[in-house]
C-alpha cells in the first residue's frame, strides 16, 4: 500500500474535478434515460433514486471515516451505472406489464429477481477483491459493495413501488 500526500491547492482541484465528473456522469445518464422514455413520471423518480443512492454512499463513507480516492470514485460511478441498469429493468418490466395488462406484482417480482441475481453476481466477484486486495483495490471493492447493497436493499424496492404507483395511477 502506498500513501502520497498532495498540496491543498492540488487537493482542491482534485475535488473540483471529481465533482465535475460525477455531474457529467449523471447528466449523461439522465440524457440517455430521457431519450429512452420521454416521460417525466419515469425520469424524475429515476433521477431521485440515483441521487439518493449517491447520498447513501457518501453518508456511509462519512460515518465509517474512509477517504474517497480515485478507486472509490470509480466504484461510485460503477454503482451509478449499475443502478441505472437495474432501474431500467424495473421500468421496462412495469411498462411491459402495463401494455399487456397482466399482473403487476408478478412483473415487479420478475424484475427484482433479475436485479437480485445481478447484485449477487457482482457481490460474489467483489468479495475476493475486498479480502485479498490492498490499497486501491480495497477502496474500489468497498465503495462498490456498499453502493450496490444500498441500491438493491433500499433504493430498488422503493423505486419499484414508486414507479408502480405512478404508472398505475396514471391509467
Amino acid at each position: 500500500m502506498k500513501m502520497d500526500s498532495i498540496s491543498p491547492i492540488l487537493g482542491k482541484e482534485f475535488l473540483n474535478n471529481v465533482a465535475l465528473i460525477v455531474v457529467i456522469t449523471l447528466l449523461a445518464v439522465i440524457t440517455v434515460v430521457f431519450i429512452r422514455y420521454r416521460k417525466a413520471v419515469i425520469i424524475v423518480p429515476m433521477v431521485f433514486t440515483l441521487l439518493s443512492e449517491l447520498v447513501l454512499i457518501l453518508g456511509f463513507a462519512a460515518i465509517v471515516g474512509w477517504n474517497l480516492d480515485l478507486a472509490a470514485i470509480a466504484g461510485i460511478i460503477l454503482t451509478i451505472g449499475t443502478g441505472v441498469d437495474h432501474l431500467i429493468i424495473i421500468t421496462d418490466e412495469t411498462i411491459r406489464g402495463e401494455k399487456e395488462i397482466s399482473d403487476w406484482k408478478r412483473r415487479i417480482k420478475n424484475a427484482m429477481f433479475i436485479v437480485i441475481g445481478a447484485y449477487l453476481t457482482v457481490f460474489a466477484s467483489l468479495l475476493p477483491l475486498f479480502w485479498a486486495g490492498a490499497g486501491l483495490l480495497k477502496g474500489f471493492a468497498l465503495t462498490t459493495l456498499a453502493g450496490l447493497s444500498f441500491g438493491v436493499l433500499i433504493a430498488r424496492p422503493v423505486y419499484a413501488a414508486m414507479i408502480e404507483m405512478l404508472l398505475h395511477n396514471k391509467q
